[in-house]
């Protein structure tokens, strides 16, 4: 979306809509040098006269296209200065979408802003405050940075949340993914171009999640990551529910019989025990009323279902083919069975919620961030 389109927007009054005491009745572009703004730099792009029950009042707004974080925290101190300079007025940044971490941002710096999805903060000195957040992106057209946490790229965010204290550089995460496919038997399975890790880490550095000094790539704050992935990662999980399917568990009572049982009736079977069920071997903290097994796109699907005809004795397996097969990254043997790795249970036990989101904060509390101190 361009300026004049956001604008044109503005006239329509899109970002006030449903608010009905509201309206824009008048939208100017820049106004000419004068008395009130003669420092250039806190000239606005364009100027609106609100109505808000007949109460009349103007916002000088700075136009952006697109806002990141990063951005957000460049120009954020620029906004506050402008603010000092006019104590008197309402100066708002102005965009056709501000995420909600930015919204959180924005307040917590005293930053007004309007987004045409309808998410808006204002204050007018002495008068009112116009608040409303947390509404949903309707503008859907192509972002200029892909979604780190989506399909093969999150690969790169397993590799910093396994190591998360070690500095990185994009030709080290290169063979990291190499050795690791190595080391799980899998040829290349988890190799990704140079350009697709590049473009990952310049969204995560958008994002404010890793900081980058010259070549080296730090991960701030691994707990932020791991969390923005963990919401992030709730609509991979709805979408997998929907080929996912559950069949009956004739091999035992509990979690390690009945895999036990499992792997030896399906020896040649590729799949890792995940969620709940996985973390339960690790640092048990519910009852497991189900086991989470992912199981690769190449494996066929007819002798698991089929389990629905044999009489069940313990809890039930859900049985998904992964968004990725990153999933496998990082899985290992624990008293010979395969588990996904930490981050992933996390993330499964994150995403199902309800109890499980209990087993996933002591998994997070209890391992996974003791191993991060101990790398």
């Amino acid at each position: 979306m361009t300026e004049q389109e956001i604008i044109e927007q503005l006239r329509k009054g899109t970002p006030f809509e449903g608010l009905s005491d509201i309206s824009i009745v008048e939208t100017q572009l820049a106004p000419p040098m004068g008395a009130r703004f003669t420092d250039p730099s806190s000239r606005p792009d364009v100027v609106l006269r609100l109505d808000f029950a007949g109460v009349f009042m103007t916002v000088y707004g700075e136009v952006k296209t697109q806002v990141t974080p990063k951005l957000l925290k460049q120009i954020g101190p620029w906004l506050a200065r402008v603010k000092t300079l006019n104590p008197a007025e309402t100066y708002a940044l102005i965009c056709p979408f501000l995420s909600p971490i930015s919204q959180q941002y924005c307040q917590e710096n005293m930053i007004d802003f309007i987004d045409l999805s309808g998410n808006v903060l204002l204050r007018f000195p002495s008068k009112i405050l116009i608040q409303r957040l947390n509404r949903p992106n309707i503008y859907r057209e192509r972002q200029r940075f892909r979604n780190p946490f989506g399909g093969a790229s999150s690969r790169v965010v397993r590799v910093l949340l396994q190591f998360p204290s070690r500095a990185w550089t994009g030709t080290a995460i290169g063979k990291e993914l190499n050795q690791e496919s190595e080391r799980q038997n899998r040829g290349k399975e988890f190799q990704l171009s140079v350009s697709s890790i590049s473009k990952t880490i310049q969204s995560l550095e958008e994002e404010l999640l890793i900081r980058r000094d010259a070549l080296q790539i730090v991960v701030l704050e691994p707990r932020q990551l791991l969390f923005r992935w963990a919401d992030k990662y709730r609509d991979h999980y709805k979408w997998a529910r929907r080929s996912s399917w559950t069949s009956k568990n004739p091999f035992g009572f509990d979690v390690q019989s009945s895999i036990k049982g499992f792997q030896s009736q399906f020896e040649d079977l590729d799949f890792a025990v995940t969620g709940a069920a996985a973390a339960n071997l690790i640092a048990p903290f519910v009852n497991i009323d189900r086991i989470d097994v992912f199981i690769s796109q190449k494996s066929s699907s007819e002798a698991l279902r089929a389990l629905n005809t044999e009489p069940s004795v313990g809890p039930d397996f859900l049985f998904t083919y992964p968004y990725d097969s990153g999933v496998f990254m990082y899985a290992r043997k624990i008293n010979d069975l395969p588990v996904v790795s930490n981050i992933q249970a996390y993330l499964d036990c994150y995403a199902r919620g309800g109890r499980d989101m209990k087993q996933a904060d002591y998994l997070l509390s209890n391992v996974i961030e003791e191993q991060w101190n101990r790398i």
